[in-house]
C-alpha cells in the first residue's frame, strides 16, 4: 500500500492498476511454494502503534505516498537523523520503530480503509495523535523481496495478488488487512534493500 496506494481487495479486483517498472533485477527470497515461492508461519497476536489515516479507495494511490512524506518530515525526521527524543512522542517513535510497517486495515466500510505508518507496540501510554491496532493470532504468508523501493515491493505485490492467490489451490485470504515490512537499515534505493509483504491466509476447505 505504501507504494501503490491500493488495498489487497483493490489489487485482487483490478490487478492491472499496479504499476510494474521494468527491467528490474529483484530477488524474491522466500521458501517453498507453488509457482511463487513463499513461507507460511503461524504467529501469535501482536499490536502495532503509529499514525493512522483513512483513505478512499479511489484516492489512495495518490495520497498514501504523501502521507508517508508528511509523517517523515513532521514527526520522524529528527529521530531518524539520530537526535535524542525531545518528548514522549519522539521516544515512542524511536522505541517502537515507527516506520517499520505499513499496515492496511479494511474495516472502514465499502468506500474507504484505514492505513497506519506503524511500529511494534510494547505497552504504555499512547501519545496524542497515535493509535494502537491489534492483530489476532493468524497464519501469515510472508514474501521477502530484495531490491530498490518502490519497484521491488510493487513487483512482489503484483505477483501475489495477480498470480499467487488466484491460482493457489491451498491458501486464501483470511483477514481484512495486510502488512508491509521495511528494513530499518540500508538505503531504500539500494539493490540489496530488504522488505517483506505479509498476507494473512487460511487453508481452503
Amino acid at each position: 500500500v505504501r507504494f501503490h496506494g491500493a488495498t489487497p481487495a483493490q489489487v485482487r479486483a483490478h490487478p492491472a492498476r499496479i504499476k510494474v517498472f521494468l527491467p528490474l533485477k529483484i530477488t524474491v527470497d522466500i521458501q517453498g511454494g507453488n509457482e511463487m515461492d513463499y513461507c507460511v508461519e503461524e504467529r501469535k497476536g501482536f499490536r502495532v502503534i503509529g499514525y493512522e489515516r483513512r483513505f478512499g479507495f479511489e484516492d489512495a494511490h495518490g495520497e498514501i505516498p504523501g502521507f508517508w512524506d508528511e509523517i517523515c518530515a513532521q514527526k520522524m525526521a529528527d529521530v531518524c537523523a539520530g537526535k535524542e527524543p525531545r518528548n514522549e512522542e519522539e521516544e515512542v517513535i524511536r522505541s517502537c520503530g515507527i516506520g517499520k510497517y505499513g499496515v492496511c486495515i479494511e474495516d472502514a466500510g465499502k468506500t474507504e480503509f484505514r492505513y497506519m505508518i506503524a511500529g511494534d507496540y510494547h505497552g504504555g501510554k499512547v501519545p496524542q495523535g497515535m493509535t494502537v491496532y491489534e492483530f489476532p493470532e493468524l497464519t501469515w504468508a510472508r514474501f521477502r523481496c530484495t531490491g530498490p523501493m518502490p519497484e521491488a515491493i510493487q513487483a512482489v505485490n503484483t505477483k501475489i495478488f495477480s498470480q499467487w492467490l488466484p491460482g493457489n489451490p491451498e491458501w486464501e485470504i483470511a483477514f481484512p488487512g495486510n502488512v508491509e515490512w521495511y528494513s530499518e537499515n540500508g538505503d531504500t534505493r539500494a539493490a540489496d534493500y530488504e522488505s517483506e509483504v505479509w498476507i494473512p491466509v487460511r487453508r481452503k476447505l
